[in-house]
């Protein structure tokens, strides 16, 4: 991904098998963070402009208070890459979404159980969709990766 996919959503199509008990999904990107020294110009210039749309509404002076309170919070701070992830099922159900902030996550989907924010039960066969929605994307690049794998019935 790149910055062109600030503020999107990607949408991953999978099929689930008939007799599926359990989706595992690990999801990854990285970078998660930029360092500080790539961070510093990118806050700098959306403070400015912040400061300068902020101006337009409520006078210079109020504009730069502001900014000033802003620059104390934002120093030594590193921006962040964000990226979130939603499951709609085969019949188009919505079936959660981890909206954390780790880089990496490992989740489970099943009849009885399920990571925290998916939504257990029935896993109906058929395609699938994963949503990554793309929050926040301040590197030149970021490295996405997603692996889907179904457990299933065993017959006795």
């Amino acid at each position: 991904m790149t910055p062109a996919d600030h503020q999107t959503h990607r949408r991953f199509a999978f099929s689930v098998p008939a007799a599926c008990r359990a989706l595992r999904l690990h999801v990854s990107y990285a970078p998660k963070h930029l360092t500080e020294d790539e961070s510093k110009p990118l806050a700098a210039a959306a403070l400015a402009q912040q400061t300068a749309d902020l101006a337009s509404r409520v006078g210079a002076q109020r504009a730069a208070a502001w900014a000033a309170g802003q620059q104390r919070l934002t120093h030594r701070r590193r921006l962040s890459n964000l990226v979130t992830l939603s499951l709609d099922d085969a019949s188009s159900a919505y079936r959660g979404a981890a909206h954390r902030h780790a880089h990496d996550q490992d989740l489970v989907l099943g009849l009885a159980e399920a990571s925290p924010g998916l939504v257990p039960g029935p896993l109906p066969p058929g395609v699938w969709t994963l949503t990554m929605s793309v929050h926040a994307l301040v590197s030149a690049q970021c490295e996405l990766s997603i692996q889907i794998g179904a457990e299933m019935a065993s017959s006795r």
